[in-house]
């Protein structure tokens, strides 16, 4: 088959294969939308509602129960161990100010990222990197020092062009054959790839390069340093880039305190770091445990998932620093609420019903409720009871009105997902083009950001003065075909089993005429050339920062939730484990 080429323009996604040109619209049409009059907050006696009976999906119970849940407790506090904190804080800040050396300099703020620590230091950083790491060096000869440089100052949105490789290259274009058995350069070339942007040919071939080389010398590795052998398989299988930043940290501090060449500074602010914002993620996952059980869904809504847990892990996922506390509540509870919705679209509401609540949640009204059958009038009051508290929050506490935003959020999701009904109900097979640009919305990411960006306001980049147009972004819109790729490949299977039609695997096969297998690759293809879209929006993207940075992260989430199947809707043993480490287990000190 013909090699797949790729090019963007202003406003399209153009895929070539062989001779076709495939278009795929960056975003729909922008409506504006106007807040009507209506009480803030609703409350109904649901004891007795009836729901007619469907067919209904067989869906895991919660392996995490309230009273788990409940009985979270950790030594750790931020009062008890504040001091502490302080103090490995300045030790740090002075490792960094004493660090003259550009290459040992570069390693410390690598290992500062790679343990979740950066964050802390970010102005430290950020100065360094204006300063004392400039974009070239004619004292960089080795390929590892040149290739972290890069990564470095391009991983935070400092301009570094690929050309500084070419003193690694031929005349032709090639990498020297020299390096094929540099180990350590070849891993750090290879991670720097996975920061290119759209056309840059260099990085393309730094991918290539590196990855058939480090696939060539695993063997060897294997047999003479396992600890090597190990990071080298995790790369190839999810570059560093790709991956969770607080999942690689909670791995990455194992690995440091292997090292030889390490900081017992930074390994036991790490140690510390990681327990006392688990401490803030328990108290946030118990209140939100309650709320849930207070919503009384589990019990009137007992056809649709209980997902508290993944819900709230995708927060972490999205935006994870301990002061953001009120935003992984907000987009947590607007996930565990879509996901209720999302299975009545899919599996439960007739076409009839599913109208009305459309059109009800075009009307934001809470007379509009009336009509709705009983089962869809206690999600139509958890919304809206949700949307308006939110907003009433945010106004009271920070002045500024962020109704409409929310409300579009809703309005945009329900209005999606509606359109995947349609197609399930007439058994309809979207063409890729309008298959993308409908479930980019549908899959929630443009929703949860929404709802995370509200509690962000005021922060030390305030986010009060972006007009609520800017989020239909083309930053936000490749972060959102990223996750939905990746939440297709690890779905299609058990979702065509249970009737869904609608899925970009099922797209692709109809239209290209090709097997599930040559989809899956091709769409693995496509999920790279994405990356590329979203590293070059980064650069030019007028967001503020702590936008673009979500935008960001939250593809990575996707990449840990969907690496080796459903790791949301079934829980695989592995995302099991690695939300228990993030949330229940503690690291000795």
């Amino acid at each position: 088959m013909a090699p797949m080429i790729f090019s963007l323009t202003i406003s399209h996604f153009v895929i070539q294969t062989g001779s076709t040109a495939l278009h795929y619209s960056a975003l729909p049409e922008t409506r504006t939308k106007h807040c009507h009059s209506s009480r803030p907050f609703a409350s109904i006696n649901s004891n007795s509602l009836q729901m007619n009976q469907r067919p209904l999906t067989d869906y895991r119970p919660a392996i995490w129960n309230p009273e788990l849940i409940d009985s979270l407790n950790t030594p750790y506090s931020y009062q008890s161990h504040g001091t502490q904190l302080d103090k490995l804080r300045q030790d740090a800040k002075r490792l960094l100010a004493s660090t003259s050396d550009p290459c040992l300099l570069l390693n410390h703020v690598e290992s500062m990222q790679r343990l979740g620590i950066a964050y802390h230091f970010q102005e430290e950083i950020d100065y360094l990197l204006n300063t004392r790491i400039q974009p070239y060096s004619p004292d960089d000869h080795d390929l590892h020092t040149t290739a972290l440089r890069f990564r470095i100052l391009r991983d935070n949105n400092f301009p570094i062009s690929s050309d500084v490789f070419g003193k690694f290259m031929s005349r032709e274009g090639k990498f020297l054959d020299s390096l094929s058995r540099d180990v350590k350069g070849l891993l750090s070339l290879y991670e720097a790839s996975f920061l290119g942007v759209d056309g840059e040919v260099i990085l393309d071939e730094a991918k290539e390069f590196s990855s058939k080389n480090l696939r060539a010398l695993l063997g060897r590795l294997e047999s003479t340093s396992i600890d090597v052998a190990e990071q080298v398989k995790q790369s190839l299988q999810i570059p560093l880039f790709w991956r969770m930043p607080r999942v690689e940290a909670r791995n990455f501090i194992d690995f440091y305190q292997k090292k030889d060449a390490k900081s017992s500074t930074l390994l036991e602010l790490a140690k510390l770091d990681f327990n006392l914002v688990q401490s803030t993620y328990q108290q946030e996952l118990k209140e939100l445990s309650r709320w849930w059980e207070n919503l009384g869904f589990k019990q009137k809504l007992s056809f649709t998932r209980d997902r508290l847990m993944q819900s709230y892990f995708s927060t972490i996922g999205i935006t994870f620093k301990p002061q953001f506390s009120k935003a992984r509540i907000a987009a947590t509870k607007f996930i565990n609420i879509v996901n209720t919705i999302d299975d009545i679209h899919d599996y439960y509401g007739s076409q009839d019903d599913l109208k009305l609540f459309n059109s009800a949640v075009k009307r934001w009204d809470l007379a509009a409720m009336e009509e709705l059958p009983d089962y869809m009038k206690i999600c139509y009051f958890a919304m809206y009871n949700l949307v308006n508290e939110l907003a009433y929050d945010v106004l009271i506490n920070q002045g500024i009105d962020v109704l409409p935003c929310l409300r579009e959020a809703w309005t945009k999701f329900c209005g999606a997902a509606f359109v995947e009904s349609q197609w399930c109900y007439t058994g309809y097979t979207p063409s890729m083009d309008d298959y993308l640009k409908n479930c980019w919305i549908s899959i929630g990411v443009h929703g949860s950001l929404n709802f995370a960006r509200a509690h962000q306001q005021g922060s030390r980049s305030p986010m009060a003065n972006t007009p609520l147009h800017c989020l239909e972004d083309q930053l936000l819109y490749w972060s959102s075909v990223i996750c939905r790729l990746n939440n297709d490949l690890a779905t299609f299977q058990h979702e065509s089993k249970t009737g869904e039609v609608a899925s970009f695997v099922k797209c692709y096969m109809v239209e290209k005429g090709v097997s599930q297998e040559q989809a899956c690759d091709e769409i693995r293809e496509l999920i790279k050339h994405a990356w590329k879209m979203l590293n070059t929006e980064r650069r030019r993207s007028d967001l503020p920062p702590l936008m673009v940075e979500m935008c960001m992260d939250t593809p990575k989430l996707s990449q840990c939730l969907y690496q080796h199947g459903d790791g949301f809707g079934v829980a695989i043993e592995l995302t099991k484990d690695v939300m228990s480490s993030l949330i229940f287990r503690q690291i000795s000190i």
